[in-house]
């Protein structure tokens, strides 16, 4: 322990040799018997280091009383510390070896090295190559590090001239010391060789720092230790090199206005003064870290990163005397001079930047002088905006062409600055200078005002991408402000031409891949028409060329690998997609690989209802309910309603009529081709060869012709109307209006396809009779009701219906659903189910209405309806068992298939 250390045994190993010592410990004496610059006061030439009996003497005739001492002391004092922590340290530097003890001799010459060098070249051929755990412990990685066996870091010191002067050890729990017999005095730790003349030299305290610095600023790196040795080191750099910018990267030494230190005194922001003392005696720069704690540059480089140290660090740039940027005259055109009071400051809007002003007379010369500080990159507030929910914004241009909306709201706050520099706009991080700007910013005054959406689709007589890009001319200026996951999916290869050629011509003949095509351009139409948001699900097993048909389909808007979407999501995530899909086309891929059914099912019900879910707003009340209007495509192996009845969920009937289930089947005209494979392998490669083009021509031709897109849907309503009969189900008549959707989008659309008329009718009746065998003629919800309480009967008929006559104590039954009685002895004579209400309600009818669902059932006669009385309860007969009464109870009977 520490509290143990023999104090006396330390100054006797010490003796003869503090002068290393106290280099190692960070305490720079001048040479034995002479007199320099005193490390406790900062006077530059009364402090006289005498160690004549070799225990470190010293004495400053500047130092406050007591003004002498040991080494020991003398370390004490230099950093604050008790005496049993200073014995500590020299016995930590005690542990390498001391150079011997030799009388003081003048300066080497040149040609002999001294013999630390030595020293540092047999300790470094001792180290390995590696990573050090204190660097990779702040987040640098750098591998080729000189490391000792213990895992230390070994740093070598030079001058200028290249001589070496010693060694920094930084262990890995970054403790610090010299190599005895090192001169920190003038030397320093290079980062690389120095070649050349060189343009810029930064100058950092310690090693790390300069590692960071290095990443932050073009120049060469040089770290000087500490605070004390900046000056030396500086001057020699400017006397080598007269005409090289020199930039102090020097340690925000930061404390509380007032804030005393262990003994009582002010403490002093030691790394700022230091560089700003040093800046002043050689012309340099200096950049601190702009924080309120103390903080050196690779500080500041962990917790905001590094781009925005970069920023920080060249917004941060001043000279001694300025306001912490570079003083300069700033000629501006008579105008604007006239019109400003030459001394108000102001905000000036360069090519280079946006910058704060502030005027200053110069007494001495009588010119006006305009210091600037920067505020933020080039950028142009060009309109004020509202969106759908009356919120407003503020647009901005910055770059080649970037458009940013922020809210109003957010101008000033975190919110909006993080908008900002997320979009590649960088700002000033000084708080100050922020409330500037954006004091600036919401003060312009605007005659245009642009509608701001996050939703797709037609606004104000153009329609937006999911990419944001706009087809046709709006009424109004519009910005598209939402976001899709398959954004950069919409993009053009080709031409309309093209597509048309080896893609749609590919289709003709194939029921299945022109259905989906019509699918696709149903989708941009059902914005015009008012028509309700629908899906397709092409089902089959893998080889049968479901995702052809749908890659054909959307290669009309872009790119079919990346507008690709998933099941596999919440239906939260599906909304969002919904809305930057508004008026568009959603791709959905292969509904089984991954995709939770409970989660399918929320989101298709979410999809097709076209409105969001209700959400608390924060300020109070409620958030602007979402909504949307889409058509999407699904594939997948097995039909929706399967999929999910397999994992025990449930789908209603409206649920089916919106997504469409179509088993697929393999396309039959091959065109040129000779084998199925090669006909999908083809259209495979020409779908990524040509995308986007025709989409894009789709729309523009919408948008010159919509009364045609609607009387074309209406005349396909009224046809699918009369072809429908009467007696099939109300989801049929209901579906009727999907597959007319669709036939106006193929007839209409055949400007871009090429198809014939009857082609394009023929295919969407031989989809329909597909579908229509699949799903039924019938009322599909009473289909469903039907199916569920047979269900019930066949399951639990005997095993929880008591048999009448009942005795409890024969056959006692758990969870009674009812009773059950064969009303005579032959074997065709039917057995009726007497269901009680609370097993009707809660079971056999869960997820439907009960007398929705009696009603259905007493329409084909499975449940019979009493005499009197409004509703569809009757009577059992009466129980013994319960004191001959009677209870209530749903008379029920199974019917036999033939009869269903």
């Amino acid at each position: 322990m520490v509290s143990h250390i023999d104090i006396r045994s330390v100054k006797m190993a010490a003796k003869d040799h503090w002068q290393g010592l106290l280099a190692a410990c960070g305490v720079d004496v001048p040479a034995k018997g002479k007199h320099g610059a005193c490390p406790l006061c900062g006077g530059t030439d009364r402090f006289h280091f005498i160690d004549d009996h070799g225990h470190g003497d010293w004495h400053c005739r500047q130092c406050d009383n007591p003004n002498h001492g040991d080494g020991l002391d003398l370390l004490v004092r230099a950093k604050g510390i008790t005496i049993i922590e200073a014995a500590k340290v020299v016995a930590d530097a005690l542990v390498l070896p001391l150079p011997e003890p030799k009388p003081a001799r003048k300066e080497a010459p040149k040609s002999e090295a001294p013999p630390i060098a030595e020293r540092i070249k047999k300790l470094a051929a001792q180290t390995t190559v590696g990573q050090s755990n204190y660097l990779v412990n702040k987040g640098l990685q750098c591998p080729h590090q000189r490391l000792l066996k213990d895992g230390s870091l070994l740093l070598v010191t030079q001058t200028l001239d290249g001589t070496i002067t010693g060694a920094q050890i930084i262990k890995p729990s970054s403790e610090k010391r010299f190599v005895s017999g090192s001169q920190k005095k003038g030397s320093f730790i290079p980062l690389s060789a120095i070649t050349g003349t060189p343009d810029t030299i930064i100058i950092t305290e310690g090693y790390a720092t300069a590692l960071t610095v290095s990443q932050l600023h073009d120049g060469v790196v040089l770290a000087a230790i500490d605070e004390s040795n900046l000056l030396t080191v500086a001057k020699q750099v400017r006397e080598r090199w007269p005409d090289v910018k020199i930039i102090l990267a020097g340690d925000n030494d930061w404390h509380v206005p007032g804030e005393l230190d262990g003994k009582g005194k002010p403490k002093k922001n030691v790394g700022k003064i230091a560089a700003e003392k040093t800046a002043k005696v050689i012309d340099g720069w200096i950049t601190l870290p702009p924080t309120e704690h103390k903080a050196d540059w690779d500080d500041y480089r962990q917790h905001h990163g590094i781009e925005a140290a970069k920023q920080a660090f060249s917004e941060g740039l001043y000279q001694v005397g300025e306001n912490m940027s570079a003083s300069v005259v700033i000629n501006l055109d008579e105008r604007r001079e006239k019109e400003r009071d030459p001394l108000k400051s102001f905000v000036d809007v360069r090519k280079d930047g946006i910058f704060h002003v502030t005027p200053k007379l110069d007494k001495e010369t009588g010119e006006i002088v305009k210091p600037e500080q920067w505020l933020s990159n080039p950028m142009k507030p060009i309109a004020k905006g509202v969106n759908d929910f009356k919120e407003n914004y503020l647009i901005i241009e910055w770059g080649k062409g970037n458009i940013q909306a922020l809210m109003l709201g957010d101008i000033g706050e975190r919110e909006g600055w993080r908008t900002m520099k997320n979009a590649g706009l960088l700002v000033t991080t000084k708080p100050v200078l922020r409330q500037i700007l954006s004091d600036w910013l919401i003060r312009r005054d605007f005659d245009e005002e642009w509608r701001i959406t996050h939703k797709s689709g037609w606004h104000k007589g153009a329609y937006i991408m999911p990419d944001g890009s706009i087809i046709g001319t709006p009424e109004q200026p519009i910005l598209f402000n939402g976001q899709s996951a398959a954004a950069t999916a919409y993009q053009v290869k080709g031409s309309m031409n093209s597509w048309q050629s080896d893609v749609a011509r590919l289709a003709n003949g194939n029921i299945f891949m022109m259905f989906a095509i019509g699918a696709a351009l149903a989708a941009p139409m059902t914005g015009i028409t008012q028509a309700d948001s629908f899906g397709i699900h092409i089902y089959a097993q893998s080889t049968a060329g479901k995702s052809t048909a749908a890659d054909m389909a959307v290669s009309l808007y872009g790119n079919p690998d990346l507008q690709r979407l998933t099941w596999y999501g919440t239906a939260y995530g599906i909304a969002n997609e919904a809305v930057a899909h508004n008026d568009g086309l959603l791709y959905l891929d292969e509904v089984g690989q991954g995709a939770d059914p409970k989660h399918v099912y929320k989101s298709a019900y979410t999809l097709f209802n076209g409105k969001g879910k209700i959400q608390g707003a924060k300020e109070g009340g409620n958030r602007p309910l979402e909504s949307w209007r889409t058509v999407a495509i699904s594939t997948g192996e097995k039909d929706i309603e399967t999929f999910l009845l397999n994992s025990g969920v449930k789908i209603n009937a409206g649920q089916l009529v919106r997504l469409l289930n179509i088993p697929i089947e393999r396309a039959t005209e091959l065109h040129e081709c000779e084998t199925g494979k090669e006909h999908a392998d083809t259209i495979k490669i020409n779908c990524r060869a040509n995308y986007g083009a025709a989409g894009r021509y789709w729309i523009e031709y919408l948008s010159n012709h919509k009364d045609e897109a609607v009387e074309a849907y209406t005349t396909a309503q009224k046809r699918w109307s009369k072809l429908i009969p009467s007696s099939y189900g109300e989801q049929v008549h209901r579906a009727s209006d999907r597959f007319a959707a669709i036939e106006a989008a193929l007839l209409m659309g055949r400007v871009i396809t090429g198809w014939s008329e009857q082609d394009c009718r023929d295919t969407v009746q031989a989809v329909f009779n597909v579908w229509l065998s699949e799903f039924g003629t019938g009322n599909k919800e009473i289909e469903q009701m039907v199916e569920r309480a047979a269900a019930f009967l066949n399951t639990y008929g005997m095993s929880r219906y008591a048999p009448l006559p009942y005795d409890d104590r024969d056959l006692p039954i758990r969870d009674l659903a009812g009773y059950r009685e064969k009303k005579s002895g032959h074997d065709d004579s039917p057995v009726i189910f007497y269901t009680l209400p609370s097993a009707f309600k809660e079971e056999m009818a869960k997820g439907f209405n009960a007398e929705s669902f009696a009603a259905a059932l007493a329409t084909i006669g499975m449940l019979k309806k009493p005499a009197k009385g409004k509703g569809y309860q009757g009577r059992t007969p009466r129980l013994r068992h319960l004191g001959n009464t009677q209870q209530r109870a749903y008379v029920m009977m199974l019917i036999p298939d033939e009869e269903e």
